[in-house]
């Protein structure tokens, strides 16, 4: 069980991160080629996060953790109101936390003038912005599937407050705000959930109703233009309008943006982080549904009897509904008979070619 105290940071033991397997491969690979990637090591690290998340549940609880009652709220409130422009009010619950005793923590719970009004002119909801603020405890770390710590310090300070072997477990899920500035963190799931099924990466819900053939080359240098559209097009207009000018500037900074820089500076990267953190998670869910309905696929329709039993799409969508409704109910009817047909379609393929292997 969790000791739920945190360390007072003079009194604290560095204990070092230990690294997953993950992270072991990077290292090995990192020694053998002799260089250095950050995509690589962003794109890891946001692995290790997806397989730390549970997406069955529909929904993810998400909660930010700060040092001063404030920018914590304001993520929060930013966060749902992203989650609502692209229609996940119900799937993203976010939350905020300040670490107790710290050397910026306020003297009493209230909301913090500044804060609300900074709540207040980015249009977030009063409530919200406005409720008593709550001190954040280890427990909140079984209690909610993703914890982001608003700078290095904080998030430095609740792994150091862990034993060894539970700061191996849980720093997967405790993440940096920074981190979702980045299109290679925020992207990876779904990316990483086609390249093990041997899938391109997926387009968007319509390309996938419409069973589009998804040829088109994939570039491996973007730029940075198309890397700041992958969490603009998460925002609303209003949003857009405030941060695309300075995206460029914060889009993959690695430093701690929200303790060096000027109060608009801080808001646009709170803004973009806010979209990222949205895209990361229900890309997450995304791909976590459509494995388990790969899954479905495979245990029901794996045999030559299955083709040669010229198995309507709809006979097969009830049985995968009676096999498992949540995973099957996770997909329109449209896109479950795409899935279907283009699984059969491979099932030809592989069985053919195995028949000719023979």
């Amino acid at each position: 069980m969790l000791d739920n105290r945190l360390f007072c940071p003079a009194l604290a033991f560095s204990f070092p991160s230990p690294p997953s397997s993950s992270a072991s491969n990077q290292n090995q690979n990192r020694n053998n080629n002799d260089s250095f990637s950050l995509s690589d090591y962003r794109k890891a690290r946001a692995l290790e996060t997806v397989q730390s998340m549970d997406a069955s549940r529909l929904h993810f609880q998400i909660m930010f953790v700060d040092d001063d009652n404030s920018k914590g709220r304001i993520a929060e409130g930013l966060l749902a109101r992203v989650a609502e422009y692209n229609d996940a009010l119900f799937m993203l619950f976010p939350a905020s936390s300040t670490i107790e005793g710290s050397r910026n923590a306020p003297v009493d719970a209230a909301a913090p003038d500044r804060a609300v009004a900074i709540c207040d002119d980015l249009g977030l909801c009063g409530t919200r912005s406005r409720m008593m603020g709550t001190s954040f405890d280890l427990s909140y770390l079984d209690e909610y599937d993703l914890i982001i710590a608003m700078d290095d310090d904080i998030r430095s300070l609740m792994l150091r407050s862990l034993t060894v072997d539970d700061q191996e477990y849980y720093a997967p899920k405790l993440r940096l705000l920074t981190e979702f500035l980045s299109p290679e963190f925020c992207s990876v799931s779904s990316t990483t959930s086609n390249i093990a099924s041997g899938k391109q990466p997926p387009g968007t819900q319509e390309d996938d109703d419409q069973a589009t053939d998804n040829t088109q080359p994939t570039t491996i240098d973007k730029t940075i233009d198309e890397d700041a559209s992958t969490l603009l097009d998460m925002l609303d207009s209003e949003l857009r309008e405030r941060v695309e000018p300075c995206s460029n500037l914060i889009i993959g900074r690695s430093s701690n943006v929200l303790q060096t820089e000027s109060l608009e500076y801080q808001t646009a990267a709170l803004i973009l982080a806010s979209s990222g953190v949205t895209k990361f998670c229900l890309d997450t869910m995304e791909a976590q549904f459509e494995t388990a309905f790969d899954s479905l696929l495979q245990m029901n329709f794996h045999s030559q009897e299955h083709l040669d039993s010229n198995i309507t799409a709809e006979q097969a969508d009830d049985q995968l509904r009676r096999c498992s409704h949540s995973v099957s109910g996770y997909f329109s009817p449209k896109q479950r008979r795409t899935r279907f047909e283009r699984h059969m379609t491979q099932l030809r393929i592989q069985l053919n070619d195995a028949g000719f292997s023979q």
